[in-house]
């Protein structure tokens, strides 16, 4: 027990010896290879199942340029369709996209104090034949504004970025849905099925 305890009181009176900055290293070193020996790892990206995903999503928006981008950061073998006449595996079709922002609190004046934000995103994946590969899917993001009608200009710029926020959010929870073990299964069944 005497043994012990030397050693531990050496070793932290060495460790209070050495610079600051070699300490936090020594800490960060610990730390990382704790969280490795637990078996976690980074997410990193999953490809889409398909070699060719034509695009029915308007190019022209900003969601879409931002779809797009994403999709081809997580998939980067999968060639993006845009023409419909050219060959496809599968196709990714926008049903519905809806923004809308709903009055939740007046105040004692019948002024608006609150609004929830909320953006819709329907859609689904079909194979070149029209097999259902993902049935409508509907997503949504939704965001509360605290609301003040003397910096009503403020507050535009504050729902602009709201959006443009959950925008993000819902490109991000696509591009999981459609490489979601579910879609890899359902495509490989078909893919069977048409051999």
């Amino acid at each position: 027990m005497y043994g012990q305890t030397t050693i531990l009181a050496r070793l932290t009176g060495n460790l209070a010896r050495l610079p600051a900055h070699l300490t936090k290293l020594l800490g960060v070193t610990l730390l990382l290879l704790a969280v490795s020996a637990c078996g976690f790892k980074l997410q990193g990206s999953t490809p889409l199942p398909f070699d060719t995903l034509l695009m029915k999503v308007p190019e022209n928006s900003a969601f879409g340029a931002d779809l797009r981008r994403a999709i081809r950061a997580a998939s980067p073998n999968t060639v993006l369709i845009e023409e419909p006449d050219q060959p496809y595996d599968a196709a990714l079709q926008q049903i519905s996209s809806t923004r809308k922002a709903r009055e939740v609190s007046l105040n004692a004046q019948g002024r608006v104090e609150e609004y929830e934000l909320t953006l819709t995103y329907t859609f689904n994946v079909v194979s070149a034949d029209g097999e259902i590969i993902l049935p409508n899917s509907t997503l949504r993001a939704r965001r509360n504004l605290p609301f003040d009608d003397r910096v009503v200009q403020a507050k535009e710029g504050e729902e602009a970025t709201l959006f443009n926020q959950m925008q993000t959010s819902l490109v991000a929870r696509i591009v999981r849905r459609i490489s979601a073990p579910d879609v890899s299964q359902a495509w490989a069944e078909l893919q069977s099925e048409s051999q």
